[in-house]
Formats: C-alpha cells, sequence, structure tokens
C-alpha cells in the first residue's frame, strides 16, 4: 500500500488529494512510496499532520443531490463535532510529544518545530 493509502486509511472521512500530497511532501516522503518502506517515525509524524489537518477542517459537509430525468445520484457527506476535533488535536499532540516535536497553537494555526 502507498503512503498515501495508508494515511487516508487512519481517519474515517475523506481526505483532501492536495491535504495528503502537502503532508508527505512536509514529512519528505516521496509520493506513492510503499508505506511499508517508510521509518514508524516518520509516518507516526504524517498520522498527526493528518489529524491536525482533519481538526481544522469544517464542521460538517453536506451530501448532494443530482437528479435528471429518471436518473439519481447522492453522494454522502458527513459531520464532525467539537469533541471528535478535541480527540484528533490531543492524539496529534501526544505523537508530537512522543518525537519531541515542539508544538504551539495560536490563533489557530499550529507550529512544529523539529
Amino acid at each position: 500500500m502507498t503512503i498515501e493509502q495508508y494515511l487516508r486509511g487512519k481517519v474515517g472521512f475523506e481526505v483532501a488529494d492536495n491535504a495528503i500530497s502537502v503532508i508527505i511532501e512536509d514529512r519528505q516522503i516521496t509520493p506513492g512510496t510503499d508505506s511499508a518502506s517508510v521509518d514508524l517515525r516518520t509516518k507516526e509524524l504524517a498520522t498527526a499532520d493528518l489529524y491536525m489537518w482533519c481538526a481544522s477542517t469544517p464542521s460538517k459537509q453536506d451530501t448532494s443531490f443530482e437528479a435528471d430525468g429518471g436518473w439519481k445520484s447522492q453522494k454522502g457527506g458527513w459531520e464532525s463535532s467539537a469533541y471528535d476535533k478535541r480527540n484528533l488535536r490531543e492524539m496529534a499532540n501526544k505523537i508530537y510529544a512522543k518525537y519531541g516535536e515542539d508544538v504551539s497553537e495560536s490563533n489557530g494555526f499550529t507550529t512544529h518545530k523539529l
């Protein structure tokens, strides 16, 4: 499985391609890399970055409906609570702390110091 697939498997909702791309680039992982070849530290820190991204996304994505004549299509939505977002931040911060990354939050922005 690629690192992109690995990261998507860590969360229960859809993640934008560009979000995954930025996370793996920031962690200096080559796109399409087999996740088994990425060291545990890097995978866990990329996962923490993904959790932070998820915690910063809108709380609700609506379901969209399309219909034309005799056919209908529905794309599902999702909703996350403040509790869910807080849990994601806590999980991310535990990973950052495990590897000694300094994480500071102010004004809604998160800074990671390597």
